[in-house]
């Protein structure tokens, strides 16, 4: 965690040195954006079972390609704390001898290191705002992985002993180190004066990659993953 923000401070540190020496229209932010995020199964007693509220900030640099400016590439460097809710099926045999199916609950939170790749179509000025859209990939390392979570326990002949619920547990080893994503948003962005901007825009990452590592479900590789709309708010300086 202290590495992270380290990178963070070191790239908004350098950020307006670098504007300084800039005259191509390279553009320097600051990005803060609260989202909504949930888990996507991809397989059979493996369920989503809600959302939860995570937040992003980071820094925001954008590179143009042509010289209208209105394509560009836009990239940056953002902390990602996302989470979301899920259930897996446990198969026990009771007091009574009878088969019992509990769905276990699981409460995941995430945090990453994103670096995302995305192009940037942007309109030219109406007034004192300009409309785009956004495509493009982002690639997270893991650097924090918590979960609340229950288990049951069973004799050697599968008989119910017990149950135990356990409470912001360290599962980053069953976390995969690196995620991939799709990014797509849409928003507006209006200027201030000069090169100072206010950007609003809503993202929607879609994950592509599998958020699990070594986990199986029935004999077969569990597959999970990660999903968030955020509301894109950043200042370009």
């Amino acid at each position: 965690m202290k590495k992270v923000l380290l990178i963070l401070i070191a790239a908004v540190t350098a950020a307006p040195m670098v504007h300084a020496q800039d005259d191509g229209g390279v553009r320097f932010g600051l990005k803060a954006a609260p989202n909504m995020a949930w888990l996507r199964s991809d397989t059979k007693g493996l369920e989503s079972d809600g959302s939860k509220v995570g937040f992003t900030f980071g820094l925001v640099t954008e590179f143009p390609i042509g010289a209208a400016g209105n394509y560009r590439f836009a990239t940056g460097l953002f902390l990602n704390n996302v989470g979301g809710k899920y259930t897996t099926p446990f198969t026990y045999t009771d007091a009574n001898a009878a088969t019992v199916t509990k769905d276990l609950a699981s409460d995941v939170k995430l945090r990453y290191v994103e670096l995302p790749l995305t192009m940037k179509l942007m309109t030219k000025e109406i007034g004192y705002m300009r409309y785009y859209g956004q495509i493009g990939f982002g690639a997270a390392f893991n650097v924090r992985a918590k979960a609340d979570f229950e288990t049951v326990t069973v004799d050697a002949n599968g008989v119910f002993t017990g149950s135990s619920t356990f409470e912001d547990e360290d599962v980053k080893d069953s976390v995969q180190p690196v995620k991939g994503s799709l990014i797509m948003g849409a928003g507006f962005e209006y200027t201030f004066s000069g090169s100072t901007t206010l950007q609003v825009g809503v993202n929607y990452n879609n994950g592509l990659t599998n958020i699990l590592k070594d986990e199986e479900i029935e004999g077969k590789t569990a597959k999970l993953l990660q999903d968030y709309l955020e509301l894109n708010i950043a200042v370009f300086f």
